[in-house]
């Protein structure tokens, strides 16, 4: 048996000290920390998507709901941000103004087979003449079956566990969706445009919604 001196420990420990502490100063976390703020900036880019998305569905239902009430539009002012327009106030004769927000077209509205940006619209069923509410063009349906009228609870939309969410029960409970992958997605507009008479909201799923100005509807002259 060998037998190693006390003070040969000390030094064996005291060597092997260093080195791991060597090894631990010489180690390399920047990538570490370069996907950790890759990882924050995509949940807070998510975070406002999401907020933008849903003060974007409570505007369609009030536009719905003044469609529905013969309320009519005082102004429509662009929103900008850095000197871009990225959406709309609109001001009615009645009730409080909304904004809506352009989404991304194209490329960046197209987040491929590892998630998908809900778009929630709404749809005016032939049969009755009633506006619905749809998710990716297809009708919202409660556990009945039945539609979910657009002037009732507007849905709503979180980001939980890398997913999109969606409640229709002012967050009672809530329904998984596809993968939120922090991309822009469509924006349930297509176009908002005016003339003299009336402004046109234009739907990504081709339906249009047109609500009269206030005053210069009744002055208009064809």
């Amino acid at each position: 048996m060998i037998v190693v001196p006390s003070v040969m420990k000390r030094g064996l420990i005291i060597l092997t000290a260093a080195v791991s502490l060597l090894a631990v100063s010489c180690y390399d976390d920047s990538e570490v920390w370069e996907t950790l703020r890759d990882h924050e900036a995509r949940i807070a880019r998510l975070e406002a998507l999401c907020n933008q998305y849903n003060t974007t569905i409570s505007s369609l239902q009030t536009i719905v709901e003044a469609l529905q009430t013969n309320n009519s539009i005082k102004d429509v002012t662009p929103v900008m941000e850095n000197g871009i327009e990225i959406g709309y106030t609109i001001t009615f004769t009645r009730g409080n103004p909304i904004t809506i927000y352009h989404g991304k077209n194209g490329q960046d509205g197209k987040d491929g087979k590892d998630g998908n940006t809900p778009v929630i619209g709404v749809k005016q069923d032939p049969d009755d003449g009633m506006w619905y509410w749809t998710l990716d063009d297809d009708w919202l349906l409660k556990e009945d079956g039945k539609k979910i009228q657009a002037n009732a609870t507007a849905p709503t939309l979180k980001v939980e566990d890398d997913y999109w969410w969606v409640s229709y029960n002012n967050g009672s409970s809530w329904t998984k969706l596809d993968k939120a992958v922090g991309r822009d997605g469509d924006s349930m507009f297509e176009s908002v445009t005016q003339d003299q008479r009336n402004v046109y909201f234009t739907l990504t799923n081709g339906q249009v919604i047109i609500i009269p100005k206030g005053g210069l509807y009744w002055e208009y002259v064809d």
